[in-house]
């Protein structure tokens, strides 16, 4: 039995070697292709499909189950040569598929080199911003998803711990610059010692300024012999970005170098130029006019997103908004970007975040509200509509200052883009509601104030001085359609002119250094060439009347933003040595009535000395304090009295009512006996003190009642004054059945006729 059983498993062990499994079956059909058909020999007018590429079955499944059938022009051109293991840049417009570019060859390297767990970390996709790494990974998991390697989203928002476990035995990674560089930096036993590709989407934003020192450390971790592989749609041709990734003979891959345009052909582009306290007005008006589209928009900061969507939502414009900044947690930004991929109605406002990469499906409109800060920029917001063939519109809103330089941006790009105007007729003027939300509500009115300031800021800050230049813009009309009433302070255009004036730059001229600060105080003066100005925005915008004819309390506010604005510390008695030599009297109080008079003053005005250079009198003060005192006393005796009067009054009353009470009870008690008819008998003493009242007891005289009711004069005077009588004690219970005896009767017959 043994013996049958051994022969029959040496039979089936050698019909399996004799059958090679899944993976022996796609590397030798991968060899038998490249022997075949040469990748560099490639012509790409043969490969017109997924299925005749020289790829593992494993990736053509997965292409194959998520409806990638056919290739884009930027996968035609890149995919082959990134097969061959060369570094490649890759350019191409938006929505063009430059995700699938990428993530294919780096499939196809793992499996030829037959990548397991134990290899560790053999890949590395690096996003600028943790939506667009999501968007890669969830491509990556569909198209990978017949193959046997392990994948992980590294980014922020999320625990380092739980991260850190995986990460030494994930194959592919995709991460985030920061995140990635702090798992370098903390977790011990991480490493890219066996990496092979190394592939930077949107590379022209990571090589860029922001990213650049990140990148510098990460690449300094990475192994100089891997392949390398750039993404953008705007790609870098800087030779100093190539050489500092260690690039070997980079091809570069641009398929729509030769087209007419740079966007894509279904993109229709409009701008309109307007002032810059309009556009809050246009932004409103177009989303009631666009109530059935999918609109995103664009603006400088994620302030002004707060501020925005907050306005918009007490508006109510009849559509679903939504709100997208980097201040955001991982979870509300992933969830913001779902739903807006989900819904087909719905308005997003967001900063740059979303400008990259992202494949938001069916965009109808792109409002870019604030201009952006180049043309590639441009270019990548507006590529988040008409993506894969299809159409799609874009708004680029433009102040007067902006339009001439921007537009030779543009044209330098080839970006058509024509011009426009706006329909006055369904423009709707939101300003007076603002200032009414603002006046409403302080926390609103604070975003508000961070709002101006964040624009004005982020203007300050553009490289490009011939587009961005905050002389030019009207800051008071700004600030009052944000619904402030004037502008807030910006204080670092302050520190900016104070750096200026130490260290003698350029900020004033030769001709105005020995000028003061208030003669460039006059706002929005078109005849000031140098940026001195920006220091008397400011000041003058906080205080828009005229103060000529207020020259102490001028010189006050001057003397208040000097000490805010100079680095000297200065000391109390400095600071009130200044006020007295102003002649400014402190600690004074007066208030006025409506006709103009003065109801109350302190110190009093009759009191002041003629002298007095302000400060309180401290004699004068204490005789004034004890006249108070005995005056409040005055007031809570005289309330004291009051209150007790009210207390004697009230108990005075309550006795007046048993007394009545008493009285009826008195007399249905004579009328029961049938000896006294007409109610006389109330005076008379009855024999048994147990069944009567003693009615002379509670009798009380005319005047005294009349004095104990009707308040006197004399507050102090006792009740001795009006002695109330005492009554005597006897039962109050009274039973008519009982039957007076012939003595008891004898007595009150007597006692009637004596009466």
């Amino acid at each position: 039995m043994e013996s049958q059983n051994r022969s029959e498993y040496d039979a089936w062990k050698r019909k399996r070697k004799s059958k090679p499994n899944a993976i022996q079956r796609d590397q030798k059909k991968a060899e038998t292709l490249k022997s075949e058909v040469p990748v560099e020999s490639l012509k790409l007018e043969k490969w017109e499909e997924f299925e005749k590429l020289p790829i593992s079955a494993k990736t053509k499944s997965g292409l194959r189950k998520h409806g990638y059938l056919k290739p884009t022009s930027i996968q035609q051109a890149a995919i082959p040569t990134a097969l061959q293991n060369k570094d490649v840049l890759g350019a191409a417009k938006t929505g063009s598929g430059k995700t699938l570019a990428f993530i294919i060859p780096v499939l196809e390297c793992l499996f030829k080199n037959n990548w397991n767990n134990l290899d560790g970390p053999g890949a590395l996709i690096i996003s600028p911003t943790r939506e667009l790494a999501y968007q890669i990974f969830d491509v990556l998991r569909k198209v990978g998803c017949k193959h046997t390697f392990s994948a992980g989203l590294v980014i922020g928002g999320t625990k380092l711990k739980e991260e850190s476990h995986h990460l030494c035995r994930t194959n592919i990674i995709v991460s985030t610059p920061g995140r990635l560089l702090q798992h370098l930096d903390e977790t011990s036993y991480f490493n890219f010692d066996n990496l092979k590709v190394l592939v930077l989407d949107e590379a022209d934003r990571i090589l860029d300024m922001g990213f650049r020192s990140t990148l510098n450390a990460i690449l300094e971790n990475l192994p100089n012999t891997r392949q390398t592989l750039l993404f953008s749609a705007t790609q870098t041709r800087s030779v100093k970005d190539l050489a500092m990734l260690s690039l070997q003979d980079p091809v570069l891959v641009s398929v729509h170098a030769e087209s007419l345009h740079s966007t894509p052909a279904g993109l229709k582009q409009r701008y309109l130029v307007c002032d810059l306290s309009n556009k809050l007005n246009i932004l409103y008006s177009f989303i009631r006019t666009h109530l059935k589209c999918k609109v995103l928009v664009f603006v400088s900061s994620c302030k002004q997103v707060l501020y925005m969507y907050s306005l918009l939502c007490k508006l109510r414009p009849g559509i679903p908004l939504l709100h997208l900044h980097g201040r955001m947690n991982q979870q509300r930004r992933m969830l913001t970007y779902q739903e807006f991929c989900r819904k087909q109605f719905v308005v997003l406002i967001s900063t740059d975040l979303a400008a990259r990469g992202l494949d938001f499906p069916k965009v109808n409109w792109v409002v870019q509200l604030d201009c952006p800060e180049d043309a590639e920029t441009y270019i990548h917001r507006a590529g988040r509509t008409a993506r894969f063939h299809e159409h799609g519109n874009s708004l680029l809103v433009l102040l007067n200052s902006e339009k001439e330089e921007m537009l030779k941006e543009l044209k330098k790009l080839n970006v058509p883009i024509e011009g426009s105007e706006i329909n006055l007729d369904k423009l709707v003027q939101t300003r007076s509601w603002f200032q009414s939300f603002c006046a409403q509500d302080k926390e609103l009115k604070e975003r508000a104030q961070r709002c101006f300031v964040s624009y004005i800021k982020s203007v300050h800050l553009m490289k490009n001085k011939k587009i961005f230049s905050v002389e030019n813009l009207p800051l008071q009309a700004y600030a009052e359609s944000l619904g402030l009433a004037f502008p807030p302070r910006l204080r670092f255009l302050q520190r900016k002119f104070q750096e200026g004036v130490e260290k003698g730059s350029g900020l004033l001229t030769q001709s105005d250094k020995g000028k003061p600060i208030d003669d460039f105080a006059q706002f929005g003066n078109e005849d000031d060439e140098c940026e001195d100005s920006l220091f008397s925005i400011a000041k003058v915008s906080s205080f828009s009347c005229d103060m000529s004819n207020e020259l102490p309390f001028k010189q006050e506010i001057d003397d208040k933003v000097n000490h805010l604005t100079s680095n000297k510390k200065t000391s109390k008695a400095a600071t009130a040595k200044r006020m007295l030599k102003k002649g400014l009297k402190l600690n004074q109080k007066i208030k006025y009535d409506e006709a103009g008079k003065v109801s109350e003053a302190w110190p009093p005005l009759e009191e002041n000395h003629k002298g007095s250079l302000g400060g309180i009198d401290i004699n004068q003060a204490k005789a004034l304090m004890k006249v108070r005192d005995e005056q409040d006393r005055e007031k809570q005796q005289i309330k004291i009295k009051e209150k007790h009067k009210q207390a004697r009054l009230k108990a005075k009353q309550e006795r007046k009512l048993v007394h009545d009470s008493r009285e009826g009870v008195d007399a249905e008690c004579q009328l029961g006996s049938g000896d006294s008819g007409d109610g006389s008998g109330s005076d008379n003493e009855q024999s048994d003190p147990g069944f009567s009242y003693q009615t002379t007891d509670l009798a009380v005289d005319e005047d005294d009642f009349d004095q104990s009711i009707i308040s006197t004069d004399d507050d102090n005077e006792s009740e001795d004054t009006h002695p109330v009588h005492k009554r005597r004690k006897v039962d109050t219970k009274y039973n008519p059945n009982v039957m007076l005896t012939l003595q008891e009767k004898e007595d009150l017959a007597l006692q009637l006729l004596h009466s």
